[in-house]
């Protein structure tokens, strides 16, 4: 007699086995693609903060530094501008700096047929030969050098900039800085005060269509010095990159994901005693400026909206330019800041 020890599983206990490996591959890959979903929405936070901080640390750095190079004994230039944008659109802003090296002089007078400075010569200069053979030196206490001054941009390419407590304007020099009579002058063209037309204009109201201040400075109040540089930021709403510039001229992105930059400033007006705090984006009188509130809207910069990982932010900082005059910032501390709407 032969018995039959081979078995096997019926057809009900392969559907149920077959069941059960299908539920678990199906429950592995959702926790998978559920981590992998958790994984790419950290990752791009992550993205979106670092570019937000990004955005936030080069504009404090570059708004601390407005007016640097451009001191005004008796008061103070708040050395930023900007464009304001359209039914919410985005603002750029414009930081104002001079050579803090190179020595400022107190302008007497400005010719405006010939379009010439002219001033006492600072202490720093020292200057030989007169007329047009006149040359200007000084000493550049940072880099030890003795280097020249007021020469004609064909010569070398400055830039100058004259300034009062609101208004500037920049010029480049035709020719060569001239002494004669105890004074120097300095003569530039007023039709294309920084010989490149469509990129600076001559006044700097001009140049960024700022909001207020709009003229000449006060030439019988006013100082001139070497022009240290224009850095202004915008946001490019094609690549939702926030631009960096330094000759206005050339822009490169510094973080993505920008969709919108705002500016504001906070002023003081009112007693020491009684000061009274504004928020505003066009102050009546740039002297009382005393800080600069930036909002910066941002999203993260690879996932769409509708995207389950898309996430938006809005960053709002105030930043104080430290070339204020603090005998006149009376008020610096105040809790109130106001609504950074931008």
């Amino acid at each position: 007699m032969k018995t039959n020890s081979e078995s096997g599983f019926t057809l009900l206990e392969l559907t149920v086995a077959a069941m059960l490996t299908v539920g678990l591959v199906g429950a592995v890959s959702a926790l998978m693609n559920r981590n992998q979903q958790v994984y790419v929405t950290e990752a791009s936070v992550t993205d979106l903060n670092e570019n937000v901080r990004t955005a936030v640390d080069y504009m404090t750095r570059d708004i601390q530094s407005a007016g640097m190079g451009l001191p005004r004994p008796n008061s103070s230039f708040a050395g930023l501008f900007y464009n304001d944008g359209a039914s919410g659109a985005p603002d750029q802003v414009l930081m104002v700096n001079g050579d803090p090296y190179a020595p400022n002089a107190y302008i007497d007078s400005q010719a405006s047929a010939s379009a010439t400075f002219t001033f006492p010569l600072p202490s720093e200069v020292t200057v030989t030969g007169s007329g047009s053979t006149s040359h200007f030196t000084y000493l550049d206490q940072h880099a030890g050098q003795t280097k020249n001054l007021y020469e004609a941009y064909s010569t070398t390419n400055k830039y100058y900039i004259c300034y009062d407590d609101t208004k500037a304007v920049v010029f480049a020099l035709t020719s060569n800085g001239q002494y004669a009579g105890g004074k120097a002058q300095l003569s530039h063209d007023t039709s294309n005060a920084m010989n490149r037309a469509g990129i600076y204009g001559t006044r700097i109201d001009q140049l960024f269509s700022t909001p207020v201040d709009a003229g000449e400075p006060n030439y019988g109040n006013a100082q001139v010095s070497v022009l240290g540089g224009l850095v202004a930021y915008r946001v490019n709403q094609a690549t939702k990159e926030l631009e960096r510039t330094e000759d206005l001229n050339n822009w490169y992105g510094i973080a993505r994901g920008i969709t919108n930059l705002q500016v504001q400033y906070r002023t003081v007006s009112g007693t020491a005693a009684n000061p009274i705090n504004n928020v505003t984006s066009a102050p009546g009188d740039r002297t009382t400026i005393r800080s600069a509130t930036i909002t910066i809207s941002a999203e993260t910069p690879d996932l769409p909206p509708g995207n389950k990982g898309y996430r938006q932010a809005v960053q709002t900082f105030e930043v104080a330019p430290r070339n204020l005059n603090l005998l006149r910032n009376n008020n610096l501390s105040a809790n109130t800041k106001g609504t950074w709407a931008f």
